[in-house]
């Protein structure tokens, strides 16, 4: 039986999160009449939900750094879709995300509304459509964050970075920006490797109800200080996955 606090947090999070994209369709019709006016308005709504969200599920963000203004190419992390609430908290981003949450009810609308891009990592080839979005996206003046890693992680390290994604940076000849995420729990809960990372074989929703049984988890960013620039892709990925690992702070496992 769901106790009832875990009810209400539930029922706020699904009210607070049909309320913004009630919000965001209504207002996705503007994007045929002026699309930099449609994506200042969607940074503004997702980065509301993800005020709300972060409240209603008791997730307390620590910031760390300056987060950099859009237009512009930032790498980070991956240890939970919670990587991506708090990143579009702070900066209003669009996100590449892995081709099978296109298809997830309800939220693959909600994240082509808000111009995810996917990407199916299973074929090579679409890499340069992929790529070929990303550089569009900073040309219309948004923030896009790539996880290079390529998948999420107990939290344990830092993954090597993967560097086919970083094209874009390249061919625009622009600097890329890096953020790093850590989450720690109280010590008398759960362990932030168990209630915060996202890796195991289980859904989403039964990852977020465990969430909403303990207030109290809370998230860490920490921004670069500067971005990183260079013209060769793979020398690109390995000082920017040194970057980040420097400032990464390994989760806590269950088992200590």
């Amino acid at each position: 039986m769901i106790p009832v606090c875990v009810g209400i947090r539930a029922v706020l999070l699904v009210l607070v999160t049909f309320f913004f994209v009630g919000l965001r369709l209504l207002v996705w019709p503007t994007a045929k009449i002026s699309r930099p006016f449609d994506r200042n308005l969607r940074r503004f709504l997702i980065r509301g939900w993800g005020y709300c969200f972060a409240f209603a599920a008791g997730l307390r963000v620590v910031v760390k750094g300056t987060p950099p203004r859009p237009p512009f190419y930032m790498v980070c992390n991956h240890l939970s879709y919670l990587d991506m609430l708090v990143l579009a908290r702070q900066t209003g981003c669009i996100f590449v995300s892995r081709g099978d949450v296109e298809q997830w009810p309800f939220f693959g609308f909600v994240a082509k509304s808000i111009y995810v891009i996917f990407i199916n990592r299973e074929d090579k080839r679409d890499t340069t459509r992929v790529n070929r979005l990303i550089e569009e996206t900073i040309k219309e003046q948004d923030g896009i964050v790539v996880f290079p890693e390529g998948y999420t992680s107990p939290g344990t390290e830092v993954k090597t970075f993967r560097s086919p994604l970083l094209q874009p940076a390249i061919d625009l000849n622009i600097p890329v920006y890096y953020a790093t995420i850590s989450y720690d729990t109280p010590a008398n809960g759960p362990s932030p490797g168990l209630l915060c990372s996202w890796w195991r074989q289980e859904t989403f929703y039964a990852h977020l109800l465990r969430l909403l049984h303990y207030r109290g988890a809370t998230a860490t960013i920490h921004f670069g200080e500067k971005p990183i620039h260079n013209t060769d892709r793979k020398e690109l990925a390995k000082q920017l996955e040194d970057a980040v690992r420097a400032n990464f702070v390994p989760l806590r496992q269950e088992e200590e």
